[in-house]
C-alpha cells in the first residue's frame, strides 16, 4: 500500500508540518515502523513531536507521538 507520513510539531491550536514523505508498506503496522525509522534518519529543521499516517486518498489512519507508539487494540 502507499502511505503518506507527515511529521509535525503541535503547539496550542497550530500544527507546523516539518516533512511529508511517501512510504510504501504492506500494512499500517509496517508503515508505522517505517515512519519511526524515518523519524531517526531524516534531517528536519526541528524535532517533530507528532506524526500522521494517511492512505493515498488522504484518509488519516494513524495520528500519534512521533516515536511511533502503536495504539493498543481493545
Amino acid at each position: 500500500m502507499n502511505f503518506v507520513v507527515e511529521f509535525y510539531r503541535s503547539r496550542a491550536a497550530t500544527k507546523a508540518i516539518l516533512d511529508r514523505v511517501p512510504l510504501e508498506a504492506p500494512n499500517l503496522r509496517a508503515a508505522l515502523h517505517g515512519a519511526t525509522a524515518l523519524f531517526h534518519t531524516l534531517a528536519m529543521p526541528q524535532t517533530p513531536d507528532r506524526l500522521r499516517i494517511s492512505d493515498e486518498n488522504g484518509s488519516e489512519l494513524y495520528a500519534g507521538p512521533a516515536d511511533g507508539t502503536y495504539p493498543k487494540a481493545g
